[in-house]
């Protein structure tokens, strides 16, 4: 039997075994709301498992390899950024968010800032982040369907119907059940072809191969460590899919603790596939990104391979999944049900959750279409939704003179930055987080100009901050 036909055997498989567990989720959508939030039923190992299903299939498998074939163990920094992002959510955000039981933050931003303008602001630009997110993860797939001669856009289509059916069954619920199973696939495949380096000497063939240099993780530019670094860690802040992430666990406890732990596989798996794109780089040089998927064709079993790749390729489609569900949120839950019809009926807004996946989906194909390396494309997303929401959202929590027009300014300032930046109108040093400097400049300026009448639900937020942060420090004590 070939490798082809072998892959695509396994494939099927696991696309059954989704369906099945899709199947099992349907319980948990029978409602938009609960298609969104999972109906509250996430415990730990669904947390887990989607924090780190979000980046470990395209982004430190196939992203992570192919920076360790240039850079070398700095390669590591994108999965390190991972995980400290999951630290810095469960420090900062998952009580919040939790305990004001968000969808979004649209619904943060109109109690605290009373206005139209911001919340069509975070839901507008959104999904554009989420599209280029998605875009991100079918970059990985088209590195895969490149490597193995099948026409990228052909396959890119394909997976994106098959994204485009598995989410409208199981909703939120099934994305998370579905990364336990894929997340689970990759970490023993992955420990598989770890395995297989040590024993044939990959090793010392890294060591011969890459000057010394290669092996220095602060080898790198510093426009090139914000990169991985910056964006990931500042932009889970405002992340769509960790709100939901976080209003979809059963307990408190269990964001927080989900969020936390999500850390440790991305730090050690991280590490490991450094070294193993590196041993791909070293054993074929000639194919550049896509050297990683060389070494699972010639360095492991058929089965291994077969395996690993139909496991990337099904966490690619989970994870994207999220990202649709998380658009499903900014556009059917904050726009439609919000500004357009507040009495909508189930049928409606199941009817606009389909076109607005159609529609998503078209868009990251295009994105994937367009772009050949992973982290690049996932940098723009994270760029667009930081530059306009994360001044409002942390302004508006740690400063209580924070005005509405001042969010506004902000808003507008980072958005246009960004923009200019992205286009190559203006170029500026930190290209990727850059856009928040001159949004807190205008926060400060435009909210000391205004005034800001604090309303009811305003005061609500602040009573659960500061609830939160007290009840934070009597762990502490303790």
């Amino acid at each position: 039997m070939s490798l082809y036909t072998l892959i695509i055997i396994t494939f099927v498989i696991f696309m059954a075994i989704n369906v099945l567990i899709g199947l099992r989720g349907r319980q948990h959508a029978s409602t938009t709301q609960d298609f969104l939030t999972a109906s509250g039923q996430s415990g730990i190992w669904f947390i887990i498992a989607s924090a780190v299903g979000a980046s470990i299939g395209s982004g430190v498998v196939i992203g992570t390899t192919q920076y360790a074939v240039k850079l070398g163990v700095a390669g590591a920094w994108y999965a390190i950024g991972c995980g400290i992002a999951c630290i810095v959510h469960a420090l900062v955000m998952t009580r919040f968010i939790y305990r004001n039981k968000l969808v979004s933050f649209s619904d943060y931003f109109k109690r605290r800032y009373d206005s139209n303008f911001i919340v069509l602001l975070y839901s507008g630009i959104g999904p554009f982040a989420c599209a280029a997110a998605m875009g991100g993860q079918l970059v990985a797939a088209k590195v895969i369907f490149e490597s193995f001669g099948i026409n990228p856009i052909v396959g890119l289509a394909i997976t994106a119907a098959v994204m485009l059916v598995y989410t409208m069954f199981a909703g939120l619920w099934g994305s998370y059940a579905t990364a336990v199973f894929q997340v689970g696939v990759i970490i023993v495949g992955v420990l598989v072809v770890g395995g297989s380096m040590f024993v044939q000497g990959g090793i010392e063939t890294v060591h011969a191969f890459y000057p010394v240099e290669k092996f220095d993780l602060f080898n790198i530019s510093p426009d090139l460590w914000m990169m991985f670094v910056g964006p990931m860690v500042l932009s889970v802040l405002v992340d769509q899919t960790s709100v939901q992430r976080a209003s979809s666990a059963k307990t408190e406890g269990t964001a927080f603790w989900g969020s936390l732990l999500s850390c440790i596989p991305l730090f050690l798996f991280g590490w490991l596939m450094v070294y193993i794109g590196m041993w791909s780089g070293a054993e074929f040089p000639e194919a550049g990104g896509n050297a990683f998927i060389f070494l699972l064709m010639n360095k492991v079993s058929p089965i291994v391979c077969a395996v690993m790749i139909c496991a990337i390729l099904a966490a690619i489609m989970s994870t994207a999944s999220g990202a649709l569900v998380a658009t499903d949120a900014l556009v059917v839950h904050d726009l439609y049900c919000g500004f357009i019809n507040k009495n909508a009926t189930e049928a409606q807004k199941k009817r606009l959750t389909l076109i607005v996946n159609v529609v998503v989906s078209v868009a990251a194909v295009l994105c994937a279409a367009a772009f050949s390396n992973v982290i690049d494309l996932l940098a723009v997303g994270y760029t667009i939704m930081l530059s306009g929401t994360l001044v409002p959202l942390l302004g508006g929590i740690i400063w209580k003179r924070g005005t509405t027009k001042g969010a506004a300014a902000s808003a507008a300032a980072g958005i246009i930055t960004a923009m200019l930046s992205i286009f190559g109108v203006i170029t500026v040093p930190f290209a990727s987080i850059f856009p928040i400097v001159p949004g807190i400049v205008a926060f400060i300026v435009v909210s000391l100009c205004t005034e800001h009448a604090p309303t009811e639900n305003t005061a609500r937020v602040a009573e659960v901050i500061q609830t939160s942060t007290q009840e934070k420090k009597g762990e502490e004590i303790k």
